[in-house]
């Protein structure tokens, strides 16, 4: 059975006077979703906060018609984009409240107290909110990696992202970039009747061989060995100088040559880190700092949907049970430890048996 029965905020609710938020959740992707939709359907005022101009994390911005075909319950596959709308709509429709265009700068704890939780204040590049509970779902990739000799250009021809189908359409395109992501635009270039050439700085592609097969088999171009020395607009073409020494004219680029790691914002919230650089969690997923969790890629190995999705909503559970019983997280912590030490002891006594 549900742990719980759906609750409507007030559709009057003025969010704009609220002295501080029940749950801020960094991040709008899958994860930061699913954990705003599940908080608000528990009646938490729910503040996401998202560093880019609109919601969906990964799945809108890398590959936003790309059909995804691993998520249940959508036996024809989804767009990212149109997962990343409904997701939205969602959570829109539930009153989760959002500010686009905003990141976070750190996570500062108050000596103001609210029915036992010491509240947090959440800093970012616009402004500062109060709350109780702060779910980071931002992911461990930030922004995707700039091409200085193309972003000089300052040019909606030069795409961090794989664009709208559209844009694209029967165009002659450069990728750039040798991974999944990168062979992944040049196949969707392609399968829509546009013109591709691939520019990869290393020997061989590090994405799947497959890919560069069906790039080649389809008419693309894959150029090793080669970066862009230069870029300047000639009329409505971007004219690249190669460093093999030729030049190439296209309509647009796409340039997909990796991400902007979050350790950086990681370490400046003072969380324990695991050796990858992702955040240490317990498993109610609340970091080293009491009141902050985290969800999705920011700590996990599973980097799928689905798993996002589970993840954000069961720390949204625990921060709503955290919020309506003070008590209830430290008493299951204590009853899972006991239990922990209970097995160690009779692993141990086993152990003994076995030697005797």
């Amino acid at each position: 059975m549900s742990d719980f029965k759906v609750t409507q905020l007030k559709a009057d609710l003025d969010f704009d006077q609220l002295p501080y938020w029940d749950v801020v959740i960094i991040g709008a992707g899958p994860a930061g979703l699913a954990a705003g939709l599940t908080t608000a359907h528990r009646a938490l005022t729910t503040l996401v906060i998202e560093a880019k101009d609109r919601p969906g994390g990964q799945p809108q911005f890398l590959y936003a018609d790309k059909r995804i075909v691993d998520i249940p319950g959508f036996p024809d596959g989804i767009t990212g984009e149109e997962l990343s709308q409904r997701t939205y709509r969602q959570a829109a429709e539930a009153l989760v409240q959002f500010r686009f265009n905003e990141e976070l700068v750190t996570i500062a704890d108050t000596d103001q107290i609210e029915n036992e939780d010491k509240l947090k204040r959440v800093i970012t590049s616009k402004g500062s909110y109060l709350c109780r509970k702060v779910i980071m779902a931002c992911g461990l990739l930030h922004y995707p990696r700039k091409l200085p000799v193309l972003d000089q250009l300052q040019s909606r021809s030069v795409h961090y992202k794989i664009p709208k189908i559209g844009d694209y359409e029967g165009s002659h395109v450069a990728v750039i970039g040798g991974g999944d992501s990168a062979l992944d635009a040049a196949l969707m270039v392609l399968a829509r009747g546009g013109e591709v050439d691939l520019l990869v700085r290393a020997a061989e592609p590090t994405g799947k061989p497959d890919s560069v097969n069906r790039i080649r088999d389809a008419g693309g171009r894959v150029h090793l060995l080669t970066e862009i020395t230069a870029a300047q607009f000639v009329g409505d073409k971007i004219e690249m100088q190669l460093s093999t020494g030729s030049s190439l004219n296209c309509s647009l680029a796409i340039v997909q040559i990796g991400f902007l790691s979050a350790k950086e914002t990681f370490e400046r919230l003072e969380l324990v880190l695991n050796e990858d650089g992702s955040i240490a969690v317990d498993p109610y997923f609340e970091t080293s700092r009491k009141g902050i969790f985290a969800v999705g890629d920011v700590h996990g190995d599973i980097k799928l949907i689905a798993v996002a999705w589970a993840e954000g909503i069961q720390a949204a559970i625990h921060a709503f049970k955290e919020i309506t019983s003070p008590y209830w997280l430290n008493e299951k912590r204590l009853k899972d430890h006991k239990i922990a030490l209970i097995g160690e002891k009779i692993a141990r006594a086993a152990a003994t048996v076995r030697k005797a």
